[in-house]
């Protein structure tokens, strides 16, 4: 692979790190509603899924940054990317809604792998204009998600019922 295929790939891959958080937050709006049908429960409760991640990406964010500084980039994007496979696959196979909202807490503290690790690779390979230009690149990726994410929701959900949002998210973790 030349160095311009090594530079994409590198910008795309910690683009799609980057956008974790906020596919994590906002993508499952839409199919709030089958979800409150499906648990047989209240729309704040279904919400609490919304929530409960958002404090697991505050707080995965806190923590994996000291470890991957401590222990290397590669363990704890590697960690993070399992367990957010695994939270996942919780969310899809979740039967009652308190069993859903602790799997968004951990689908949240695992995306925080790729927010906080885009950043940090970044950092540790580039400098100056290069390294402002990775960040400009991330900071699109987290600003357009957050609008993408319940549009690409909704086309989803016009085909599946809403574990197929959490199915979508699984294709995309690793």
């Amino acid at each position: 692979m030349n160095n311009r295929n090594s530079h994409t790939f590198l910008i795309v891959t910690l683009g799609c790190l980057a956008a974790f958080g906020p596919l994590v937050t906002d993508m499952y709006l839409p199919g709030l509603p089958a979800m409150t049908g499906f648990f047989g429960t209240t729309v704040p409760l279904v919400q609490m899924g919304i929530t409960t991640s958002m404090a697991g990406l505050a707080l995965g964010q806190l923590l994996i940054g000291p470890v991957s500084d401590r222990y290397g980039r590669r363990v704890p994007l590697l960690a993070s990317m399992w367990l957010f496979l695994l939270s996942t696959l919780w969310c899809i196979y979740a039967r009652s809604i308190e069993s859903f909202i602790a799997a968004r807490f951990v689908q949240g503290l695992a995306g925080s792998g790729g927010i906080v690790l885009s950043r940090s690779v970044s950092a540790d390979l580039f400098s100056g204009k290069e390294l402002a230009g990775f960040f400009a690149v991330i900071a699109a990726v987290q600003g357009l998600a957050p609008v993408g994410a319940p549009v690409l929701d909704g086309v989803i959900l016009s085909f599946t019922r809403w574990q197929g949002v959490f199915w979508a998210l699984f294709a995309v973790g690793p």
